[in-house]
Protein backbone atom coordinates (compact mmCIF):
# COMPACT_ATOMS: atom_id res chain seq x y z
CA UNK A 1 0.00 0.00 0.00
CA UNK A 2 1.32 3.93 -1.21
CA UNK A 3 1.22 5.40 2.21
CA UNK A 4 2.01 8.86 0.43
CA UNK A 5 -1.12 11.04 0.30
CA UNK A 6 -1.78 11.84 -3.58
CA UNK A 7 -1.58 15.74 -4.58
CA UNK A 8 -5.96 15.51 -4.80
CA UNK A 9 -5.29 14.30 -0.77
CA UNK A 10 -3.45 17.00 0.17
CA UNK A 11 -5.47 19.74 -1.74
CA UNK A 12 -8.39 18.35 0.12
CA UNK A 13 -6.48 18.14 3.60
CA UNK A 14 -5.71 21.82 3.00
CA UNK A 15 -9.16 22.65 2.16
CA UNK A 16 -10.46 21.12 5.51
CA UNK A 17 -7.92 22.79 7.24
CA UNK A 18 -8.45 25.48 6.26
CA UNK A 19 -12.33 25.47 7.11
CA UNK A 20 -11.35 24.10 10.50
CA UNK A 21 -9.13 27.89 11.05
CA UNK A 22 -11.72 29.63 9.73
CA UNK A 23 -15.20 28.40 11.91
CA UNK A 24 -12.97 26.61 14.92
CA UNK A 25 -12.18 28.45 18.24
CA UNK A 26 -13.65 27.52 21.14
CA UNK A 27 -15.94 30.44 20.75
CA UNK A 28 -17.33 29.43 17.56
CA UNK A 29 -17.90 25.70 18.41
CA UNK A 30 -19.72 26.59 21.59
CA UNK A 31 -22.33 28.56 19.67
CA UNK A 32 -22.51 26.22 16.49
CA UNK A 33 -23.35 23.79 19.11
CA UNK A 34 -25.77 25.60 21.04
CA UNK A 35 -27.89 26.08 17.62
CA UNK A 36 -31.25 24.35 17.58
CA UNK A 37 -29.44 22.04 15.05
CA UNK A 38 -26.38 21.13 16.52
CA UNK A 39 -24.36 22.86 13.94
CA UNK A 40 -23.51 26.41 12.32
CA UNK A 41 -25.64 26.77 8.69
CA UNK A 42 -23.08 29.18 7.82
CA UNK A 43 -20.32 26.86 8.25
CA UNK A 44 -22.37 23.91 6.35
CA UNK A 45 -22.82 26.41 3.63
CA UNK A 46 -19.19 26.75 3.13
CA UNK A 47 -18.30 22.82 3.05
CA UNK A 48 -21.17 22.60 0.16
CA UNK A 49 -19.07 25.55 -1.72
CA UNK A 50 -16.12 24.12 -1.35
CA UNK A 51 -17.33 20.12 -2.30
CA UNK A 52 -16.85 18.68 0.21
CA UNK A 53 -20.30 17.53 1.01
CA UNK A 54 -20.16 16.04 -2.82
CA UNK A 55 -16.89 13.85 -2.24
CA UNK A 56 -18.94 10.66 -0.95
CA UNK A 57 -21.01 10.55 -3.65
CA UNK A 58 -20.37 8.88 -7.28
CA UNK A 59 -19.85 10.84 -10.42
CA UNK A 60 -22.93 9.50 -11.66
CA UNK A 61 -24.53 10.91 -8.50
CA UNK A 62 -23.01 14.29 -9.26
CA UNK A 63 -20.60 14.16 -6.59
CA UNK A 64 -16.91 13.90 -7.16
CA UNK A 65 -16.88 10.27 -6.73
CA UNK A 66 -14.21 10.42 -3.44
CA UNK A 67 -12.37 7.35 -2.85
CA UNK A 68 -12.14 6.14 0.94
CA UNK A 69 -8.43 6.62 1.46
CA UNK A 70 -9.85 10.80 0.72
CA UNK A 71 -13.04 10.21 2.83
CA UNK A 72 -10.50 9.39 5.15
CA UNK A 73 -8.22 12.02 4.72
CA UNK A 74 -11.04 14.47 5.06
CA UNK A 75 -12.40 13.18 8.18
CA UNK A 76 -9.37 12.65 9.94
CA UNK A 77 -8.59 16.45 9.30
CA UNK A 78 -12.20 17.28 10.60
CA UNK A 79 -11.31 15.04 13.58
CA UNK A 80 -8.68 17.71 14.16
CA UNK A 81 -11.05 20.77 14.20
CA UNK A 82 -13.01 18.43 16.76
CA UNK A 83 -15.77 20.35 14.18
CA UNK A 84 -19.79 19.92 14.91
CA UNK A 85 -21.45 19.26 11.38
CA UNK A 86 -23.18 16.52 10.43
CA UNK A 87 -20.77 15.05 8.05
CA UNK A 88 -20.67 11.50 9.08
CA UNK A 89 -24.79 11.02 9.60
CA UNK A 90 -25.71 13.10 7.00
CA UNK A 91 -23.54 12.94 3.31
CA UNK A 92 -21.57 10.09 4.21
CA UNK A 93 -23.87 7.49 6.60
CA UNK A 94 -27.65 8.85 4.59
CA UNK A 95 -26.32 9.86 1.46
CA UNK A 96 -24.50 6.30 0.88
CA UNK A 97 -27.83 5.09 1.64
CA UNK A 98 -29.90 7.18 -0.86
CA UNK A 99 -27.08 6.33 -3.10
CA UNK A 100 -27.57 2.73 -2.58
CA UNK A 101 -31.01 2.39 -1.93
CA UNK A 102 -33.23 5.04 -3.33
CA UNK A 103 -34.61 4.98 -6.47
CA UNK A 104 -34.17 7.16 -9.62
CA UNK A 105 -36.75 9.70 -8.35
CA UNK A 106 -35.69 9.85 -4.57
CA UNK A 107 -32.18 10.14 -5.93
CA UNK A 108 -33.21 13.11 -8.08
CA UNK A 109 -35.21 14.58 -5.87
CA UNK A 110 -32.42 14.33 -2.66
CA UNK A 111 -28.97 14.11 -3.64
CA UNK A 112 -28.17 17.42 -5.57
CA UNK A 113 -30.04 19.46 -2.50
CA UNK A 114 -27.85 17.58 0.65
CA UNK A 115 -24.57 18.09 -2.13
CA UNK A 116 -25.45 22.06 -2.00
CA UNK A 117 -26.46 21.69 1.72
CA UNK A 118 -30.11 22.80 1.64
CA UNK A 119 -31.61 19.88 2.69
CA UNK A 120 -30.17 17.35 4.97
CA UNK A 121 -31.53 13.57 5.58
CA UNK A 122 -30.95 11.16 8.32
CA UNK A 123 -30.99 7.69 9.18
CA UNK A 124 -32.96 5.61 11.65
CA UNK A 125 -32.47 2.12 12.29
CA UNK A 126 -31.29 1.70 15.93
CA UNK A 127 -33.90 0.54 18.12
CA UNK A 128 -33.32 -0.20 21.84
CA UNK A 129 -33.76 -4.23 21.80
CA UNK A 130 -31.29 -4.42 19.07
CA UNK A 131 -28.34 -3.93 21.13
CA UNK A 132 -26.18 -3.07 18.31
CA UNK A 133 -27.27 -5.90 16.12
CA UNK A 134 -27.99 -3.92 13.04
CA UNK A 135 -29.65 -7.43 11.64
CA UNK A 136 -32.26 -6.68 14.22
CA UNK A 137 -35.30 -4.57 13.23
CA UNK A 138 -38.66 -5.11 15.02
CA UNK A 139 -40.36 -1.72 13.34
CA UNK A 140 -42.44 -2.89 10.53
CA UNK A 141 -44.85 -1.84 7.73
CA UNK A 142 -47.80 -3.05 5.92
CA UNK A 143 -48.61 -2.14 2.27
CA UNK A 144 -52.63 -0.80 1.87
CA UNK A 145 -54.47 1.09 -0.88
CA UNK A 146 -52.90 4.19 0.67
CA UNK A 147 -49.39 3.47 0.51
CA UNK A 148 -46.55 2.04 2.86
CA UNK A 149 -47.69 2.60 6.16
CA UNK A 150 -45.06 2.41 8.81
CA UNK A 151 -45.08 1.60 12.53
CA UNK A 152 -42.70 1.16 15.27
CA UNK A 153 -39.67 3.35 17.21
CA UNK A 154 -36.52 4.63 16.49
CA UNK A 155 -33.88 5.70 18.66
CA UNK A 156 -29.90 7.19 18.31
CA UNK A 157 -30.96 9.44 14.96
CA UNK A 158 -28.23 10.65 14.68
CA UNK A 159 -28.35 14.05 12.67
CA UNK A 160 -32.14 15.03 13.65
CA UNK A 161 -31.68 18.63 14.26
CA UNK A 162 -31.87 19.75 11.02
CA UNK A 163 -33.12 16.19 8.85
CA UNK A 164 -35.71 16.85 6.20
CA UNK A 165 -36.56 13.27 5.84
CA UNK A 166 -35.95 10.32 7.62
CA UNK A 167 -34.46 6.84 6.01
CA UNK A 168 -36.31 4.15 7.92
CA UNK A 169 -35.77 0.51 8.25
CA UNK A 170 -38.66 -1.90 8.72
CA UNK A 171 -39.75 -5.98 8.53
CA UNK A 172 -43.18 -6.54 7.10
CA UNK A 173 -45.58 -6.75 9.27
CA UNK A 174 -46.66 -10.33 8.73
CA UNK A 175 -43.28 -11.78 9.44
CA UNK A 176 -43.35 -13.71 12.72
CA UNK A 177 -39.87 -14.91 13.03
CA UNK A 178 -38.74 -14.94 16.60
CA UNK A 179 -34.77 -14.95 14.93
CA UNK A 180 -32.72 -11.81 16.33
CA UNK A 181 -31.80 -12.02 12.41
CA UNK A 182 -34.00 -10.40 10.57
CA UNK A 183 -31.97 -9.17 7.52
CA UNK A 184 -33.94 -10.87 4.88
CA UNK A 185 -37.07 -8.88 5.99
CA UNK A 186 -35.76 -5.72 6.12
CA UNK A 187 -36.31 -3.05 3.48
CA UNK A 188 -35.90 0.68 3.69
CA UNK A 189 -38.32 3.85 3.43
CA UNK A 190 -38.16 7.90 3.04
CA UNK A 191 -40.37 9.11 5.46
CA UNK A 192 -40.73 13.06 5.15
CA UNK A 193 -39.88 14.82 8.45
CA UNK A 194 -43.48 16.44 8.65
CA UNK A 195 -45.36 13.34 7.80
CA UNK A 196 -48.45 12.56 9.71
CA UNK A 197 -47.91 9.78 12.18
CA UNK A 198 -44.15 10.66 13.02
CA UNK A 199 -43.03 11.95 16.28
CA UNK A 200 -39.78 13.52 16.60
CA UNK A 201 -38.38 13.26 20.81
CA UNK A 202 -34.95 15.62 19.92
CA UNK A 203 -32.67 15.45 22.97
CA UNK A 204 -28.41 16.36 22.77
CA UNK A 205 -25.82 13.65 22.72
CA UNK A 206 -22.53 13.91 24.88
CA UNK A 207 -21.02 16.24 22.62
CA UNK A 208 -23.60 18.40 22.02
CA UNK A 209 -25.05 16.85 19.01
CA UNK A 210 -28.79 16.81 18.28
CA UNK A 211 -30.33 13.12 17.77
CA UNK A 212 -33.46 11.88 18.03
CA UNK A 213 -35.83 8.95 18.93
CA UNK A 214 -38.65 8.61 16.58
CA UNK A 215 -42.39 7.29 17.12
CA UNK A 216 -43.98 5.99 14.11
CA UNK A 217 -47.77 4.78 14.33
CA UNK A 218 -48.70 4.51 10.56
CA UNK A 219 -46.80 6.73 8.75
CA UNK A 220 -46.52 7.14 5.12
CA UNK A 221 -43.20 5.78 3.65
CA UNK A 222 -41.73 5.66 0.22
CA UNK A 223 -40.08 2.52 -0.83
CA UNK A 224 -36.39 2.28 -1.51
CA UNK A 225 -35.88 -0.88 -4.26
CA UNK A 226 -32.14 -0.91 -4.98
CA UNK A 227 -29.41 -2.78 -2.85
CA UNK A 228 -29.47 -5.58 -0.55
CA UNK A 229 -28.42 -6.42 3.44
CA UNK A 230 -24.86 -7.55 2.30
CA UNK A 231 -24.51 -4.27 0.50
CA UNK A 232 -26.01 -2.49 3.54
CA UNK A 233 -23.44 -4.14 6.17
CA UNK A 234 -20.71 -2.92 4.01
CA UNK A 235 -21.64 0.81 3.67
CA UNK A 236 -22.20 0.41 7.47
CA UNK A 237 -18.55 -0.49 7.92
CA UNK A 238 -17.61 2.24 5.06
CA UNK A 239 -19.16 4.60 7.65
CA UNK A 240 -17.14 2.93 10.37
CA UNK A 241 -13.94 3.78 8.26
CA UNK A 242 -14.97 7.16 8.64
CA UNK A 243 -15.68 7.34 12.33
CA UNK A 244 -12.49 5.77 13.06
CA UNK A 245 -10.40 9.07 10.26
CA UNK A 246 -12.66 11.19 12.58
CA UNK A 247 -11.23 9.71 16.08
CA UNK A 248 -7.71 9.72 14.91
CA UNK A 249 -8.08 13.30 14.06
CA UNK A 250 -9.47 13.86 17.44
CA UNK A 251 -6.86 11.79 18.91
CA UNK A 252 -4.03 13.84 17.47
CA UNK A 253 -5.43 17.28 18.25
CA UNK A 254 -5.65 15.85 22.19
CA UNK A 255 -2.35 14.23 21.96
CA UNK A 256 -0.76 17.90 20.52
CA UNK A 257 -2.61 19.73 23.30
CA UNK A 258 -1.36 18.29 25.83
CA UNK A 259 1.80 17.70 24.87
CA UNK A 260 2.59 21.83 24.12
CA UNK A 261 0.67 21.96 27.92
CA UNK A 262 3.02 20.07 29.38
CA UNK A 263 6.05 21.59 27.79
CA UNK A 264 4.77 25.00 29.32
CA UNK A 265 2.78 24.16 32.65
CA UNK A 266 5.83 24.44 35.40
CA UNK A 267 5.18 22.49 39.14
CA UNK A 268 8.49 22.44 41.37
CA UNK A 269 10.41 25.03 39.20
CA UNK A 270 10.16 22.61 36.12
CA UNK A 271 8.17 21.87 33.03
CA UNK A 272 6.23 19.06 33.65
CA UNK A 273 7.54 17.42 30.22
CA UNK A 274 10.49 17.11 32.27
CA UNK A 275 8.95 14.60 34.98
CA UNK A 276 10.19 10.85 33.60
CA UNK A 277 6.70 9.44 34.82
CA UNK A 278 5.01 11.95 32.46
CA UNK A 279 7.54 10.59 29.76
CA UNK A 280 6.66 7.09 30.42
CA UNK A 281 2.71 7.94 30.21
CA UNK A 282 3.09 10.25 26.63
CA UNK A 283 5.08 7.62 25.00
CA UNK A 284 2.19 4.96 25.77
CA UNK A 285 -0.33 7.51 24.43
CA UNK A 286 1.79 7.97 21.13
CA UNK A 287 2.17 4.38 20.69
CA UNK A 288 -1.31 3.82 21.17
CA UNK A 289 -2.03 6.93 18.35
CA UNK A 290 0.86 5.66 16.08
CA UNK A 291 -1.23 2.03 16.04
CA UNK A 292 -4.57 3.58 15.74
CA UNK A 293 -3.26 4.90 12.40
CA UNK A 294 -1.75 1.72 11.63
CA UNK A 295 -5.31 0.37 11.97
CA UNK A 296 -6.93 2.71 10.31
CA UNK A 297 -4.55 2.54 7.03
CA UNK A 298 -5.44 -1.38 7.30
CA UNK A 299 -9.20 -0.70 7.20
CA UNK A 300 -9.03 1.83 4.07
CA UNK A 301 -6.39 -0.90 2.57
CA UNK A 302 -8.97 -3.82 3.19
CA UNK A 303 -11.18 -4.76 0.04
CA UNK A 304 -14.55 -4.89 0.58
CA UNK A 305 -15.05 -8.30 -1.75
CA UNK A 306 -13.10 -10.37 1.18
CA UNK A 307 -14.51 -12.45 3.07
CA UNK A 308 -13.58 -11.27 6.24
CA UNK A 309 -14.05 -7.82 5.51
CA UNK A 310 -16.31 -7.01 8.25
CA UNK A 311 -14.38 -8.89 10.44
CA UNK A 312 -10.94 -6.44 9.70
CA UNK A 313 -13.21 -4.02 10.31
CA UNK A 314 -14.81 -4.35 13.52
CA UNK A 315 -11.91 -5.75 15.07
CA UNK A 316 -9.55 -2.24 14.04
CA UNK A 317 -12.43 0.08 15.11
CA UNK A 318 -12.45 -1.73 18.45
CA UNK A 319 -8.71 -0.94 19.15
CA UNK A 320 -9.38 2.30 17.72
CA UNK A 321 -12.35 3.09 20.13
CA UNK A 322 -10.61 2.03 23.00
CA UNK A 323 -7.36 3.94 22.41
CA UNK A 324 -9.30 7.26 21.86
CA UNK A 325 -11.35 6.58 24.56
CA UNK A 326 -8.26 5.89 26.68
CA UNK A 327 -6.00 8.91 25.53
CA UNK A 328 -8.84 11.38 25.67
CA UNK A 329 -9.60 10.28 28.86
CA UNK A 330 -5.17 10.48 29.67
CA UNK A 331 -5.14 13.86 28.05
CA UNK A 332 -8.54 15.42 30.57
CA UNK A 333 -6.37 14.01 33.52
CA UNK A 334 -2.54 15.76 32.29
CA UNK A 335 -4.33 18.73 32.21
CA UNK A 336 -6.11 18.58 35.61
CA UNK A 337 -9.51 20.24 36.24
CA UNK A 338 -9.41 22.60 33.59
CA UNK A 339 -9.35 19.72 31.19
CA UNK A 340 -13.31 19.29 31.18
CA UNK A 341 -14.17 23.19 30.49
CA UNK A 342 -15.63 24.31 27.83
CA UNK A 343 -12.45 27.32 27.32
CA UNK A 344 -9.95 23.98 26.16
CA UNK A 345 -10.62 21.62 23.19
CA UNK A 346 -10.22 18.09 25.54
CA UNK A 347 -13.54 17.95 27.08
CA UNK A 348 -14.73 18.72 23.53
CA UNK A 349 -12.71 16.09 22.39
CA UNK A 350 -13.53 13.38 24.50
CA UNK A 351 -17.00 13.81 24.36
CA UNK A 352 -16.88 13.60 20.52
CA UNK A 353 -14.89 10.37 21.16
CA UNK A 354 -17.69 8.86 23.31
CA UNK A 355 -20.25 9.13 20.60
CA UNK A 356 -18.14 7.63 17.58
CA UNK A 357 -16.64 5.28 19.80
CA UNK A 358 -20.12 3.96 19.96
CA UNK A 359 -21.31 3.96 16.34
CA UNK A 360 -23.00 0.50 15.58
CA UNK A 361 -20.85 -0.80 18.33
CA UNK A 362 -18.68 -0.41 21.38
CA UNK A 363 -14.99 -1.63 21.36
CA UNK A 364 -16.66 -4.56 23.44
CA UNK A 365 -19.17 -5.38 20.82
CA UNK A 366 -17.09 -4.69 18.33
CA UNK A 367 -14.06 -7.13 19.36
CA UNK A 368 -17.08 -9.82 19.85
CA UNK A 369 -17.63 -9.47 15.98
CA UNK A 370 -14.21 -9.98 14.88
CA UNK A 371 -13.54 -12.60 17.24
CA UNK A 372 -17.18 -14.38 16.14
CA UNK A 373 -15.97 -13.56 12.44
CA UNK A 374 -12.58 -15.56 12.91
CA UNK A 375 -14.75 -18.83 14.27
CA UNK A 376 -17.06 -19.14 11.51
CA UNK A 377 -13.83 -18.69 9.14
CA UNK A 378 -12.57 -21.41 10.46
Amino acid sequence: MDFEKSEEQRLLIHTVERFGNDFYGNAQRATATNCEEGFSRDAWRVMAETGLLALPFSEDAGGLGGKISDLACVMTELGKSIAVEPMLSGPVLTGGMLELFGTDAQQTQWVPRIIDGSAQTAFAHSEKNARYNIRFVETNFAQNGQGVRISGKKTFVLGAGAADAFIISAIPRSSSTSSPDRSEDVRFFLVDANTEGLVQRRYRLTDGSVACELDLTNALGDPMTGGNFEQFEAHISKVKIAACAEMLGVMEKLFESTLDYLKTREQFGKPLSKFQVIQHRMSDLYTSLELSRSHLDRMVAANPADAHYDREIAGSKAFISEAAINIAQEAVQLHGGIGVTDELEIGHGLKRILVLASLFGDAETELSRSIEGYKHLQ
